[in-house]
């Protein structure tokens, strides 16, 4: 073909794209660049910590101290429902809470053991010496639990390292909503029996069905123990809404009150980290714990990425699931060496930080201040309390705290679902025809809306100054939304000018807010943002998360541009996505407009077309439509 034809600017499609060998070039090229880059992003508190000043330090204190007092009964219960001693526990909430401020992206979590790690590891070890028999296989639970702690790691790190942290975006709320409250469900029937002082009841391999019958059967056998666990499981209740009444009631010492309400029972440990030492390597003992590594990886990451999530929404920042796999990853391989058990992000503890005022992840490092304190120091101040105590702290403490599971749909089918390619659009102008003539007419030219970035496209205009235009791909579900609110949030953020002022003392600065990703030169040079248009032409359904995504997008968009920006949707298939659509605000009943659309063209769009209208604003039938209404 010539180059006459190649230039021809009437074409669509280049007539090829760069060679495989140039590709292969640009890589090789690129590789040192990229993997400094990619080595810098696994910390990513080199982004904050050089802005670390005295008004962050305290509020980590606080928080970290907070955290700190709780951390220490419930990691001591958690490891007594693994059936290791106590200390166990502790171990791992030190070493979770002293690494994850170098690879956090959330300032919330708190990584040690949890409630629901707890039960599926009590399950995992019997299920383990069980397939050898205690006498060919008489490896001490504390060895299988620290062998499952590194193994868990490993295979966590490397799907952290490998940025395979959007396969976690498979997790449907039902689902993580059913497993949080059969899993609060089971650890508390599993406590009764400790907490009557009823023995003979198997709480680790029993379902909780039979421990229930078991447990009834063996009310007889109740001990005194019953008296001090209810005791301390009512004080423990009465403690917490009592506080949290006297924080609504008076304002004044709203503060005295929340830190009253965390107090807990403690208990004595041994002095010290004892159980220093290499975990065991042993061919039979690793064969065993691979049969169940995988379920154990899953609820931990799924359990951490959840909550991590959570808090993000909550407190205006971005969490990377990747990233925070990688620290769950490392806290375990480490830990596994101190003698730790599985760890990874709890609800409750990260719920209790939030409320404290933490500012930034080094708030753990106080936290895990207090712990190591508690193993070296303080455990003459600790006083003994019996196991019927201990089950109510559990008790009291999964009934209060929610948990996130796993929940994994068929990644085949979802994986196209989970990473769709989100367009960006411009306009191109298309010659029409004069069906009597035959010939061009070019007074009245029509568009086509095509992605910006796709080379195969050659004379693509930008739409008009300060309009974005979006086209998804697939439906809105809950495998992609989260990809979906990233990648507009990021575009918008590069390509318009940022309006939002941020804090003009640095120690007002939030932890997570850097200079933005476009320096204030060059943000001088870009346009304002006025409207956002979603085409809606390729999809069928929205979910829940998808509706929540569009509205998470709206909010970190308007904060960009200090305004409220117009949101245009074009081709919804649905009207019940329209309706869903209008009552999260996205659009305004108006009565249908009568006047002709070319008194308020102007030179926005040629003159002479017609365009059928809605009765209703930001809902259109064309892209051409909507862009005239968002020039209006």
């Amino acid at each position: 073909m010539s180059n006459d034809t190649n230039n021809n600017p009437n074409l669509l499609y280049t007539e090829k794209g760069p060679s495989l060998k140039s590709q292969f070039n640009d890589f090789f090229k690129q590789f040192p660049h990229h993997s400094l880059e990619y080595t810098k992003s696994i910390f990513p508190i080199r982004n904050w910590i050089g802005r670390y000043n005295l008004t962050w330090l305290y509020g980590d204190l606080i928080a970290g101290f907070t955290v700190g007092a709780v951390v220490i009964p419930q990691a001591m219960g958690f490891a007594n429902i693994v059936g290791i001693p106590v200390e166990y526990g502790l171990y791992s909430s030190f070493v979770g809470m002293t690494l994850y401020c170098l690879f956090a992206t959330s300032k919330d979590m708190t990584i040690g053991p949890t409630a629901v790690m707890s039960i599926i590891l009590a399950q995992t070890i019997p299920r383990v010496k069980a397939d050898y028999g205690d006498t060919d296989f008489p490896y001490l639970s504390t060895d299988i639990t620290t062998t499952i702690c590194f193994f868990s790691g490993i295979i966590s790190l490397a799907i952290g390292l490998f940025r395979l942290g959007w396969l976690f975006n498979f997790i449907p709320g039902p689902v993580i909503a059913g497993y949080i409250s059969a899993s609060v469900i089971t650890i508390s029937i599993g406590q009764l029996p400790n907490l009557f002082g009823i023995t003979g009841v198997e709480t680790r391999l029993n379902p909780p069905y039979r421990i229930l019958i078991d447990f009834c059967a063996g009310l007889p056998r109740t001990k005194s123990d019953v008296a001090i666990g209810l005791i301390s499981l009512a004080f423990l209740y009465a403690v917490k809404y009592g506080c949290a009444y006297g924080e609504k009631r008076s304002t004044k010492y709203k503060k005295v009150f929340f830190f009253c309400g965390i107090l807990r029972v403690v208990k004595k440990v041994p002095r010290g980290l004892n159980h220093v030492k290499v975990p065991n390597f042993e061919p039979q003992l690793v064969n065993a714990v691979f049969k169940s590594i995988h379920i154990i990886v899953l609820i931990s990451l799924l359990e951490h990425i959840s909550i991590a999530k959570s808090f993000g929404r909550i407190n205006d920042y971005k969490v990377q699931p990747s990233q925070e796999i990688i620290a769950i990853g490392i806290t375990n391989v480490i830990g596994s060496f101190l003698g730790a058990i599985t760890a990874t992000g709890s609800f409750s503890r990260s719920a209790l930080k939030s409320r404290a005022g933490v500012r930034t992840p080094l708030s753990g490092v106080s936290s895990a201040t207090l712990v190591i304190l508690a193993l070296y120091v303080l455990t003459p101040a600790f006083f003994y309390i019996p196991q019927a105590a201990l089950s109510a702290v559990i008790i009291q403490a999964v009934m209060n705290g929610i948990f996130a599971s796993w929940g994994f749909s068929f990644i085949v089918l979802l994986a196209r679902m989970a990473r769709p390619r989100v367009d960006t659009l411009g306009r191109l102008a298309l010659a029409t025809f004069n069906r009597k003539s035959d010939k061009s007419d070019d007074s009245i030219p029509k568009y086509a809306f095509v992605p910006l970035e796709d080379p195969s496209f050659t004379t693509v205009e930008t739409p008009p100054e300060g309009i974005v235009i979006f086209r998804f791909t697939e439906s809105l579900t809950f495998p992609n939304s989260n990809y979906i609110d990233d990648s507009i949030v990021e575009y918008i953020e590069l390509h318009t000018r940022r309006l939002y002022k941020r804090a003009v003392k640095k120690d007002d600065q939030p932890w997570n807010e850097t200079d933005g990703l476009v320096d204030a030169a060059e943000n001088e040079k870009l346009l304002p943002l006025r409207a956002v248009i979603y085409d809606f032409s390729a999809i069928s359904y929205v979910d829940t998360s998808g509706f929540q995504a569009l509205i998470d997008v709206r909010k970190a968009v308007n904060k960009h541009a200090a305004r409220e920006v117009e949101y245009h949707f074009v081709n919804i298939l649905d009207e019940r996505v329209q309706n869903a659509l209008i009552r999260a605000d996205f659009g305004r009943q108006i009565p249908i407009i009568t006047e002709s659309i070319n008194e308020k063209t102007e030179n926005n769009i040629e003159e002479g077309i017609e365009f059928p209208k809605t009765n209703k604003r930001f809902f259109h039938l064309t892209i051409e439509e909507a862009i005239v209404e968002a020039q209006s």
